[in-house]
């Protein structure tokens, strides 16, 4: 994919600079050369415009913790293509009429794109765009039960890469007939760290991830007078492979004794491999039947199936249950399953008058997994010299099923002055099985049931300004999850002015409060958060623009757990407080025979304090100077700093200077 996709941009600038050449006129006679020459008819000219940025990154220093940085940050230095664009539009030409590309971040950056689009006027739109995301975390603090020991060893942990293909094209758009056809394609692979559990301890070791998810579709788009169909057949294929292992002896997360003894992993092999397919088959509408009333409605069935193979040999002294000790176990399960999904969803909003809407919506969605397996495994007890051989069949199902439906009236009590007002109802029902693997385990069983009280106002005082706030809340019933929306308030506000026509000001306020009072549980949750910023751009920005921004947030998370060592309960206390701020100004220098010499600088910034007290810091000053007419030469400081009141080792700051030339078209 990567080879084609630099192979079209190559090929661009060729296709781009041809050049239509038209024949000489020839001389009938003498007479018609001696009289002047008409004016030549205005001939529709290629129109071409691209810009290319280039340059180089270098990093002077990176100091404290590398892989902190790179779960942050995680830019290299080297040579590096920033950014490409180019838009090619010619009526005449027979195959394309107008053509777009873009690139982003090519030489080895964390985040790599690439799109591109061709379209035939009323023939044809192709689309083709692809991304590639470097996915690196290991936080030595994350997971990690050894960190008021000194010891900063990350139990989840990815270095990894998330590649992103989707290419689609459409026949004949804007008719009433559009048949289209698409193919998208999800790639991850690398590697990490992941715990291996038994009873009693967990064993960090090495993984290798590899998954792979592709989706073919194909359908038509039905325009008429006042309804739009879309009707949609596609397929899915999926296959995911993981590998856990290691060769070094390893303690484990309780280097103390378990039932006097010590437990260890000297040998593992783990692996697993998924296979899945399944077709599904999607239709939407859309339609005003009358001039007071539109509907949309969506139906989505698949029916995909999966088949699992999974193997595990594991060597040294591991309690698996109970009181049992063993030092050697292998394992061979075989599982297939199958999952009818279904979901559909309906909307009609109805304007009974002209001040007045009222929108009906509601969503279904029932999924079942119906699952069989076959477990085949050998324990060799400690002290013992033959093994002990299992053989178990399992069969179990999930269902679920989840509804919601929504009433919302809207009244403009004046032009400018709208209330709303609704009620939201959420109901379902899941049946789980037991847990663990044993076949005789007590299937779980639960419900979800929930009121939702909707507000809200629209006030407009003025054409330039606007004020929007939200509310819903709900008393609480039944959820599925101990940390799920119950008994809750919450309330979002927003406002903007416009000033003049080049100052803004805007505003946003988001406040949550969540409870769930059950014994055993006694969640609350609390999260405030408020933004204010300003946009100023005189002139339209030629000659000067600033666009600054200021965030304040709270967050407060108060929960019983179990502790793993003793199954007792016991509190969990969470707080944080966050100042958030970003500038971003530039000014443009004297004016030049070429262009303007122009200044950026700015950054931004967070800290917080609480349960994690953290301090970021990314300043930047940014120039550029013109060197032709459409060169320009660039260069940049960005400064990365990171702390943790708490976690010092985890801290880390870098300087990196980028120089490069801009070119345009």
């Amino acid at each position: 994919m990567t080879r084609t996709l630099l192979a079209i941009w190559i090929g661009l600038p060729l296709w781009a600079g041809q050049v239509a050449v038209e024949a000489t006129p020839t001389k009938k006679n003498a007479e018609q050369a001696a009289q002047p020459a008409e004016t030549p008819s205005p001939v529709t000219e290629q129109k071409v415009k691209a810009q290319v940025d280039v340059g180089y990154r270098g990093i002077p220093n990176i100091g404290g913790n590398f892989d902190t940085y790179r779960s942050i940050v995680n830019y290299g230095e080297g040579p590096k293509l920033f950014g490409a664009e180019m838009n090619v539009e010619d009526a005449k030409n027979p195959a394309v009429n107008r053509f777009t590309a873009s690139g982003h971040g090519w030489g080895g950056e964390p985040w790599t794109s690439f799109r591109a689009d061709a379209e035939k006027f009323r023939s044809y739109r192709f689309t083709a765009d692809y991304r590639n995301l470097a996915y690196f975390n290991y936080l030595p603090s994350f997971a990690n039960p050894f960190i008021s020991q000194g010891i900063y060893r990350s139990q989840r942990a990815f270095d990894t890469r998330m590649k992103n293909a989707d290419v689609s094209l459409e026949l004949w758009p804007s008719r009433r007939v559009t048949p289209y056809f698409g193919y998208q394609s999800n790639y991850w692979n690398g590697h990490g760290v992941t715990p291996y559990v038994t009873s009693g301890n967990e064993f960090p070791v090495q993984t290798q991830i590899r998954n792979q998810t592709n989706n073919y579709r194909g359908g038509v788009q039905l325009e008429l007078t006042r309804m739009h169909v879309t009707l949609e057949q596609g397929g899915t294929t999926f296959k995911d492979d993981q590998r856990v292992f290691t060769r070094e002896p390893n303690t484990g997360n309780r280097p103390g004794p378990i039932l006097g003894r010590q437990t260890t992993l000297n040998d593992l092999e783990q692996a697993y491999g998924v296979r899945g397919d399944g077709l599904y088959s999607k239709g939407m509408v859309t339609a005003s039947p009358f001039s007071w009333l539109n509907v949309y409605g969506q139906f989505l069935f698949s029916q995909p199936e999966i088949d699992v193979r999974y193997s595990e040999n594991a060597r040294g002294l591991i309690l698996m249950g109970g009181d049992s000790f063993y030092t050697g176990l292998d394992g061979i399960v075989s599982g297939l399953s199958r999952q009818p999904h279904t979901t559909g969803s309906a909307t009609a909003e109805i304007r009974p008058t002209g001040r007045l809407r009222i929108l009906e919506s509601w969503t279904t969605d029932r999924f079942h997994n119906a699952a069989s397996a076959l477990l085949l495994d050998q324990l060799l007890v400690a002290g013992a010299t033959r093994p002990i051989t299992r053989e178990q069949q399992f069969n179990t199902r999930l269902n679920l099923n989840y509804n919601r439906q929504q009433l919302d009236v809207l009244f403009d009590i004046t032009s400018r002055f709208t209330v709303r007002g609704g009620h939201r109802y959420v109901w379902g029902n899941a049946l789980t099985p037991g847990w663990g693997l044993s076949p005789t385990g007590s299937p779980s069983q639960g419900e979800l049931k929930m009121h939702v009280g909707l507000a809200g106002v629209t006030l407009r005082p003025t054409s330039r300004a606007l004020i929007s706030v939200d509310y819903e809340g709900s008393p609480g019933d039944r959820n599925y999850f101990r940390t799920s929306l119950q008994n809750y308030h919450m309330m979002r506000a927003r406002g903007r002015v416009e000033v003049t026509g080049s100052f803004h000001l805007y505003s946003h306020f988001r406040w949550l409060d969540n409870q769930n009072p059950a014994k055993g549980i006694d969640y609350k949750f609390q999260d405030i958060a408020a933004t204010g910023g300003l946009q100023w751009m005189p002139s339209g920005g030629r000659r000067a623009s600033i666009i600054a921004e200021y965030g304040w947030s709270s967050l407060k998370s108060d929960i019983l757990f179990l502790v793993p060592s003793t199954l007792q309960p016991a509190p969990s206390y969470y707080r944080d407080r966050g100042h958030m701020g970003t500038l971003l100004a530039q000014i443009s220098g004297p004016k030049l025979t070429l262009a303007d010499i122009r200044f950026e600088f700015g950054g931004s910034l967070f800290q917080s304090g609480g349960s994690r007290p953290t301090k970021y810091y990314q300043p930047l000053f940014r120039t550029y100077l013109p060197v032709a007419k459409t060169v320009e030469l660039f260069g940049e400081w960005r400064y990365y700093g990171f702390s943790q009141a708490f976690y010092l080792q985890e801290a880390f700051r870098s300087n990196q200077l980028t120089a490069g030339l801009r070119f345009k078209i």
